[in-house]
C-alpha cells in the first residue's frame, strides 16, 4: 500500500473516530480542566507538619457526626480546630467546630464539583469506565497520527491554528492521554501491594479507636471510607517532616500504605507540583479542548459545503448567463440593469451557480449563453445540464439568446444544448431562440425588443457593452520558446506587439487578430500588463500545422501569418478586448494557483510581471505541463527567475514525453493533494486553468477529487463545489481546442 493510500486511511480514521467520540472527548477534557483546579484550591491545605488536634474531642465529634448521618470523609482544617465533612447527607455535610461541636451546614442545593467532575471523568457517571479507557486509547492514537496528516505551516485560518497547536504542543498535550493509558494498563504505577481485608466493616469512629494505640491521632489530617469496608487515615508529618502518610484500618489493626507517591497518577492529575502543576494541566486541557472544537467545526463547515446552496430570489425574473470569455455575462448584466431601471424585480446569476431547484423558483428566466470549443457549453454550466436530466421545470418560461460564430462547426451549439436541456425538463419557451453570429450587438437588441414586446416587460437598455475599436500594432520582437528539433515539440514563439499610444489592458485579456479582412479573427491571451508597460503586449503563439489528405503541409492562417509573414516592424491590426473573467486578482497579494499546459501558459507571464511590479506579490503556485523539459518548457527563464526572487512561491512541472517523468498537470494535483487542498480551502486561492479543453476537464475533476480525499466531501458534492467555485470566479477556466 502506498504512502498516499495509508495517509488517506489515516485521515478517514482520524476524522471519524474524532467525530464519533467528540461527546466523550469533550466530557473527559472539560472535567479534566475542572479537576485541574483541585490541586490549586487544595494548595497548602494538605497534611502540614506540626498540625495538632484534640484527640478526645475529635473522637467525640466524629461519633456525633456518624450518629447524625453517613459521612463520606472528613478533613482536619484550620490547624485542627475544624472538621470539614464531605457527604451527600445534608445533616452532616459542612463544617464542624471540634471544641464546641457546632455544625455549619453546607450551602443548600450545592454539589461537590470536584467529586461530580471526577465521576464524569472516570465513568461518565454511568459506570462506563471501559468507554473512558477506550476513548483514552483512541485519543492517543489520533493525536499521534495528526502530524502525519498535515505538515506544519503557519497560516491564520481555523485549520491553520488546529494544525499548529497539534504540532507545536504535541509533546505537552500527549501527557494527558499517555498517562491515562498507562494508568489503565498499570504501567509505571509501581507495585500494587495486597490491601488488608476486614471481616466486618468499620466506621470512622471505630477506626480511630483501633488506630489509637499505633498512630499519633493528634496529627490526623483526614479520614475516609475505603475499599472493602476499611477506613483510610491520613496522618500529617511530624515536626521533622517524617512519620506521616496513609494507613488502612481494618477490624483487626492498622496497615501502612507503602510504595510512595504514584508519579504517573500525579502527572495525570497535576498534583506533582502543587498549584502550578495544576495550572499546567489546565492549560493542557484548554489546548485539547481547542483541538477538539476546531476539528468539529471543520467537519461542520465541510457538511455545510455538502449541502446545496440555493440562489436567493430577488424577484420574478431570473437573468442568467453561461459565459466563457465574458461577453454573455456583460450582455446579461445589461439586461438585468435594464429590467431594474424599468421597475422590474430581477435576479442576476451565472448559470453554473444555479441548481434546478433555483430555476424552478422563477416564473420567467432570461438566458444569454455562449458557445465554446466545438459547440460546447461554457465550463461553469456543465454541471447544471447534467442535473437537468432528472429535473422537472414545468411552469417555468424562458427566453434565450445564443452567441456563436458560423465559421465554427456547431454554430451556437452551447446555447442549443442549454435550450434542449430546459425543454427536456418541461420548461416552456416563451420567446423563440435568437442566435447571434459573431459580433452580437444587432442580435442582442432584436432579442431584447422581442422579450419586451412579447412578455410585456419594462426593460430600458441604456447602451450596449462597448466593442473595442481596432488598434494598429507593430511587431516589436519575436523569440522562439521551444528548442528546434525536439521530438514532438510544437513550434511556439513569444511575440511582442507595440502600440503607438498608451492602452489599458491586463493579463488574460484577449487580442483578436485576423490575417485578412473579413476573415474570422483568432484570439490570443495577453501575457503582459499595461501596469508594467502600457504600450507593449506579449503573446504566446503556437504554430498550427497539419497534413492534408493529399499529403500537403498546411499552416493555420493566423498563426502562420504571425510566425511566417509578420516580420519585425510589420503592422498588425487587432482588437484588444477585456476578459475580466480571466484577469489576475485586483489585489496582487491574493493567493493564486496557475495551471497550464502547452501554449495555455500564455497569460501567466503577465500575471507574474504585474504582481512583481506591484511590490505586494502574494503566494503564487504554477503547475505547468508540456512534452519535454529541455524542449518546450515555455517561458522557463522567466518563471525560474520569478521563483528565485519570490514573486512565484512554488512551481511544479509535468513533462509527458520525458522518460523520467511521463506525468501530466492533473497528476501533480493528485500527488500534492494535501497542499492543493490547503490552497483551495484554507488559503482560498483563486485557481486559473488555461489550455486545451480535455486538460481543463481533467484538472477540474482532480480538483474535485482533492475535496473528496482531503476534505471528506462526497464525490457529487465535491463536483458541485468546484462548479460553484467556477460560477463564483474562484476557479477560472480559459480553454481552446
Amino acid at each position: 500500500m502506498s504512502f498516499a493510500a495509508v495517509r488517506r486511511t489515516l485521515i478517514f480514521l482520524h476524522r471519524w473516530i474524532a467525530l464519533i467520540l467528540t461527546p466523550v472527548f469533550l466530557v473527559i477534557i472539560v472535567t479534566g480542566a475542572v479537576l485541574s483546579f483541585r490541586p490549586i484550591v487544595n494548595s497548602g491545605q494538605g497534611p502540614q507538619p506540626g498540625t495538632t488536634v484534640d484527640v478526645a474531642a475529635l473522637t467525640q465529634i466524629v461519633g456525633t457526626i456518624e450518629r447524625a448521618g453517613k459521612p463520606g470523609g472528613i478533613s482536619v482544617v484550620e490547624g485542627g480546630r475544624t472538621l470539614q465533612v464531605l457527604s451527600q447527607d445534608p445533616a452532616v455535610a459542612g463544617s464542624w467546630d471540634v471544641a464546641s461541636g457546632a455544625h455549619t451546614p453546607a450551602p443548600s442545593g450545592g454539589i461537590d464539583i470536584f467529586r461530580t467532575a471526577e465521576g464524569l471523568h472516570k465513568t461518565l457517571l454511568l459506570g462506563l469506565g471501559i468507554v473512558v479507557e477506550i476513548a483514552s486509547f483512541l485519543m492517543l492514537g489520533i493525536m499521534v497520527a495528526g502530524p502525519f496528516l498535515a505538515w506544519l505551516r503557519f497560516r491564520n485560518s481555523l485549520m491553520g491554528w488546529h494544525t499548529a497547536m497539534g504540532w507545536l504542543l504535541l509533546p505537552l498535550t500527549l501527557t494527558s492521554p499517555v498517562t491515562a493509558v498507562m494508568l489503565s494498563l498499570h504501567i509505571g504505577t509501581g507495585s500494587r501491594p495486597e490491601l488488608p481485608r476486614t471481616k466486618r466493616p468499620v466506621s470512622i469512629t471505630q477506626a480511630l479507636a483501633i488506630a489509637g494505640p499505633d498512630l499519633d491521632l493528634s496529627r490526623l489530617a483526614g479520614a475516609r471510607r475505603f475499599r472493602g469496608g476499611t477506613v483510610m487515615l491520613q496522618i500529617a508529618p511530624d515536626a521533622t517532616g517524617r512519620n506521616g502518610g496513609g494507613f488502612v484500618v481494618t477490624d483487626t489493626g492498622v496497615t501502612p500504605l507503602v510504595g510512595g507517591p504514584n508519579l504517573v497518577k500525579q502527572i495525570h492529575e497535576g498534583t506533582w507540583g502543587g498549584a502550578w502543576s495544576g495550572a499546567l494541566n489546565f492549560g493542557i486541557s484548554l489546548v485539547l479542548l481547542g483541538l477538539t472544537v476546531t476539528g468539529l467545526w471543520s467537519w461542520v463547515r465541510r457538511k455545510a459545503r455538502n449541502r446545496v446552496r440555493p440562489v436567493a430570489a430577488g424577484g420574478d425574473i431570473l437573468v442568467a448567463h453561461a459565459s466563457q470569455t465574458g461577453t454573455a455575462a456583460r450582455l446579461a448584466g445589461a439586461v438585468f440593469e435594464g429590467l431594474m431601471a424599468g421597475g422590474e424585480k430581477a435576479t442576476l446569476a451565472p448559470l453554473g451557480a444555479l441548481k434546478p431547484a433555483d430555476i424552478a423558483r422563477f416564473p420567467l428566466v432570461l438566458l444569454v449563453a455562449s458557445t465554446t470549443g466545438e459547440g460546447e457549453v461554457p465550463d461553469g454550466a456543465r454541471a447544471l445540464l447534467r442535473q437537468l436530466k432528472s429535473s422537472d421545470l414545468k411552469g417555468v418560461r424562458f427566453a434565450m439568446l445564443a452567441l456563436g460564430d458560423r465559421s465554427y462547426a456547431n454554430f451556437c451549439g452551447g446555447g442549443q444544448r442549454v435550450r434542449a436541456a430546459l425543454l427536456a425538463a418541461r420548461a416552456d419557451e416563451a420567446v423563440p431562440l435568437r442566435e447571434a453570429d459573431g459580433e452580437p450587438s444587432g442580435a442582442f437588441l432584436a432579442w431584447v425588443d422581442a422579450v419586451r414586446s412579447e412578455l410585456a416587460l419594462n426593460c430600458t437598455i441604456a447602451g450596449l457593452p462597448s466593442v473595442s475599436p481596432p488598434v494598429a500594432f507593430t511587431v516589436a520582437d519575436r523569440q522562439r520558446l521551444d528548442v528546434p528539433g525536439t521530438d514532438n515539440a510544437r513550434e511556439t514563439w513569444k511575440i511582442f506587439l507595440q502600440s503607438a499610444e498608451d492602452l489599458a489592458f491586463r493579463p488574460g485579456d484577449l487580442v483578436r487578430i485576423a490575417a485578412d479582412a473579413g476573415e474570422r479573427p483568432r484570439s490570443y491571451s495577453v501575457g503582459s500588463s499595461s501596469r508594467v508597460d502600457p504600450r507593449r503586449i506579449a503573446l504566446t503563439v503556437r504554430l498550427h500545422e497539419w497534413t492534408a489528405e493529399d499529403g500537403g503541409r498546411h499552416l493555420g492562417r493566423v498563426s502562420g501569418f504571425l510566425l511566417r509573414e509578420a516580420e519585425q516592424g510589420v503592422t498588425v491590426e487587432a482588437r484588444l478586448d477585456p476578459h475580466p473573467g480571466f484577469n489576475p486578482p485586483a489585489d496582487p497579494s491574493w493567493p493564486i494557483m496557475m495551471i497550464a499546459a502547452g501554449s495555455g501558459i500564455a497569460p501567466f507571464p503577465g500575471f507574474i510581471a504585474e504582481r512583481r511590479a506591484s511590490g505586494r506579490a502574494g503566494p503564487a503556485w504554477l503547475i505547468f505541463g508540456n512534452r519535454h523539459r529541455d524542449g518546450d518548457f515555455l517561458w522557463r527563464d522567466m518563471f525560474e527567475t520569478a521563483l528565485a526572487d519570490g514573486t512565484l512561491t512554488r512551481m511544479d512541472t509535468a513533462f509527458s514525453r520525458d522518460s523520467d517523468d511521463g506525468a501530466r498537470v492533473q497528476d501533480r494535483l493528485r500527488q500534492h493533494a494535501a497542499e492543493v487542498f490547503e490552497w483551495l480551502v484554507e488559503t482560498k486561492a483563486i485557481v486559473y486553468i488555461c489550455g486545451r479543453r480535455a486538460m481543463a476537464e481533467a484538472v477540474l475533476e482532480n480538483l474535485a477529487q482533492v475535496l473528496v480525499t482531503e476534505g471528506g466531501l462526497k464525490p457529487e458534492a465535491a463536483r458541485a463545489e468546484i462548479g460553484q467555485w467556477v460560477a463564483e470566479g474562484r476557479v477560472r477556466v480559459d480553454t481552446f481546442n
